[in-house]
């Protein structure tokens, strides 16, 4: 270090120096009798400059150096280390809203779509009549079924009509032969004629029945070419229009129920474990809190986030559906450590941390310690630190390693939990 002073007049300067760092100081101090302190290392300086005219003459400076107050110690606060089993901390996860039921509706058979009776953002009722194909050919079928099931109940009445004049001809002819009056030969025809009209009257009652299935089973292809609400809800979205032709199971419209809504949560499975059914929790949206009571978790883990799926019907109907809530969790976690002021940190390389301890001595010591739980003005640490430990909790930054230090103890805690 290099000093080098310009005068004009007779000046007296004392330097006090306090900070050391590397370069040239230059001093210029004109017309003025001046005294300067500055502090470097506690060392003493005193110059005595002296300059009889206003010619420059060559520096004289005397040096005094105070051996006592080179390494003269500061005072600090320090806070006494209590261990502390662990500490509460407050987790945030997030979920989406979903509705209680959503559907895809679309058509079980192929065809050509005849009419779309609703558009996006309309709210339906259950049953309501949403969607519908051509139905020309499934009509034609339809009055042909009605067709078919009437000539079969005509046949089953004109076999019924043939069994009973049957009947009355086995009856006559029994009465003859019992008589003497007919052969024998003329009553067996009688009852075998008899017995082939009750079956006809049988396989036509059966024709009938497969008539009627036939008509009822094109009434189902008739009603499936209709869509109808399954619940009340909002049409979501429409995918197609009157004209397209369309593929059986092919979604034309998307139906999600309103009113009641879901919030899907990923939570850890140790959480998830520690959930309780039927309860109730306190969700967030848009800072605003919402009661949401807890339906089921989920049995299986999401192979892409690795968390299980809460279940929780929400109290409210006016969040809209994929909005992000978040669920807050009180959680007790038990782990050892100590309680430090975010004052007493200080930051080293690689972003490690430490505190300074003062030993019996008096002399400040560096540890690393390790940030387990972060809050507003404190932190949870653990690292080489025992308990009873006295740690510098303000003013880290007057102070290094190896330095002497006059300790008073703080009136901050350290083993709140």
């Amino acid at each position: 270090m290099v000093i080098a002073f310009s005068f004009t007049h007779f000046a007296a300067l004392s330097v006090n120096f306090l900070i050391v760092t590397f370069g040239v100081i230059y001093v210029d101090i004109e017309h003025i009798s001046h005294t300067l302190s500055l502090n470097v290392f506690n060392v003493n300086i005193m110059i005595n400059i002296m300059k009889p005219s206003m010619s420059r003459f060559p520096l004289s400076a005397l040096l005094l150096v105070s051996a006592c107050s080179a390494f003269a110690s500061i005072n600090v606060s320090y806070i006494t280390l209590a261990p502390s089993s662990g500490y509460d901390s407050t987790r945030v996860y997030a979920g989406q809203v979903v509705a209680s039921r959503a559907a895809e509706l679309g058509f079980k058979l192929s065809g050509r779509v005849g009419a779309v009776a609703v558009d996006i953002g309309q709210a339906v009722l259950a049953g309501d009549r949403l969607a519908s194909l051509d139905t020309a050919e499934i009509d034609a079928n339809v009055r042909s079924a009605d067709a078919n099931v009437a000539l079969a109940r005509a046949n089953v009445d004109a076999a019924r009509a043939q069994v009973r004049l049957a009947a009355n001809t086995e009856q006559r002819f029994r009465s003859l032969r019992e008589q003497g009056h007919t052969p024998k030969q003329t009553y067996d025809e009688a009852l075998l004629n008899l017995q082939v009209k009750q079956s006809q009257l049988k396989v036509a009652h059966a024709e009938m029945l497969g008539a009627i299935a036939a008509h009822d089973a094109v009434k189902v292809t008739l009603a499936e070419a209709t869509i109808s609400a399954p619940f009340a809800g909002v049409i979501q979205a429409r995918y197609m229009d009157e004209g397209s032709q369309i593929n059986p199971g092919q979604p034309i419209l998307r139906l999600v129920e309103q009113g009641q809504l879901e919030a899907h949560v990923g939570v850890p499975g140790v959480v998830g474990a520690r959930l309780s059914p039927d309860n109730t929790y306190t969700v967030r949206w848009n800072s605003d809190a919402v009661n949401a009571r807890l339906s089921s978790v989920l049995p299986e883990v999401d192979p892409a986030t690795r968390t299980q799926t809460a279940v929780f019907h929400l109290d409210a109907a006016n969040i809209p559906l994929g909005s992000t809530v978040e669920l807050s969790l009180n959680e007790t976690v038990d782990e050892d450590g100590y309680w430090l002021p975010l004052s007493a940190l200080t930051q080293g390389d690689r972003g490690l941390w430490g505190v300074y301890v003062i030993d019996d001595d008096n002399i400040v010591r560096r540890q690393l310690v390790e940030l387990v739980h972060t809050e507003a003005n404190r932190v949870f640490a653990r690292g080489t630190l025992t308990d009873g430990d006295r740690v510098v909790d303000a003013g880290v930054h007057r102070i290094v390693p190896g330095q002497a230090v006059t300790p008073t103890a703080s009136n901050l805690a350290s083993h709140a939990r």
